[in-house]
């Protein structure tokens, strides 16, 4: 395995690249500068790249090193136990992180797996890892509820969680296919959900639940259902929604009241 470290302590350099060329396998470079990784870099792509972290540019020789070979995995080396400095790290996509504690046999386990794709980090910062990502997540949710979307995608939303299919929301709202499906994906993006299914459970959920601005959506989905009981039922078509047992006794009531309608207006 080819190993490249980094670091502007040169004692440091030596030391870890003896200790990890100790170790039958592998080959160890080390460098300094963005001179000495670039030279590096081009005698020979690293698989495991370790970085000291109190290197001064430590990040942009790592962006220098991923620049030639995205792929490559990164294994922090702290001289300190900072949380704030770990969570920096992480959010640029690391393979390990060993702190000031770890030893010379930690650092060759934490190669060997990063090698492998796996990654490795103390179970502390693992959990602050993992409660950050929590946060986050939680944070994300609750500022992407339907006040999140454009007017638009609102009511595409509302036909999503009436069972439309892409084609009948471009029917309905007049607009063209390929602008339904960029709403869609506008929609899924904002709300952090894989599918259409997911999308509109959330929206139901959301109105359900007392979502701001309920009314004027309810009242959006009321205005769009009766649209779609009178055009859809005139074309002899039944939408998705309209296919429960419930959902038929609607239907052939709003069937009725169209018939009276135009009945009347023959008279």
């Amino acid at each position: 395995m080819d190993i490249l470290f980094i670091s502007h302590v040169r004692i440091l350099r030596e030391a870890l690249v003896a200790t990890l060329q100790s170790t039958g396998g592998n080959r160890a470079f080390a460098a300094c500068s963005h001179e000495t990784v670039d030279a590096a870099v081009s005698a020979c792509m690293p698989q495991v790249l370790i970085v000291d972290a109190s290197h001064p540019e430590g990040t942009a020789l790592v962006a220098a090193v991923r620049a030639h070979g995205p792929k490559v995995s990164v294994i922090v080396l702290a001289m300190r136990d900072h949380d704030e400095e770990f969570l920096a790290w992480a959010d640029l996509g690391i393979a390990g992180y060993l702190g000031p504690d770890a030893s010379a046999s930690d650092l060759l386990s934490t190669v060997r797996r990063a090698g492998a794709g796996e990654v490795t980090c103390p179970p502390r910062l693992t959990a602050l890892l993992l409660n950050r990502f929590a946060t986050r997540s939680a944070g994300r949710t609750s500022r992407a509820g339907i006040h999140a979307l454009t007017a638009r995608e609102q009511e595409i939303a509302a036909l999503l969680a009436d069972g439309m299919s892409n084609k009948l929301i471009a029917r309905r709202l007049s607009c063209a296919l390929p602008t339904v499906k960029n709403h869609v994906h506008s929609i899924l993006d904002k709300w952090d959900v894989r599918s259409r299914g997911e999308a509109a459970a959330r929206f139901r959920r959301q109105v359900q639940d007392g979502e701001p601005n309920n009314a004027k959506l309810t009242a959006v989905r009321a205005s769009h259902m009766s649209q779609m009981g009178g055009s859809t039922l005139r074309n002899g078509e039944m939408p998705h929604s309209m296919s429960s047992p419930a959902s038929r006794g609607v239907a052939q009531a709003m069937t009725l009241m169209v018939g009276a309608g135009h009945s009347g207006r023959r008279s």
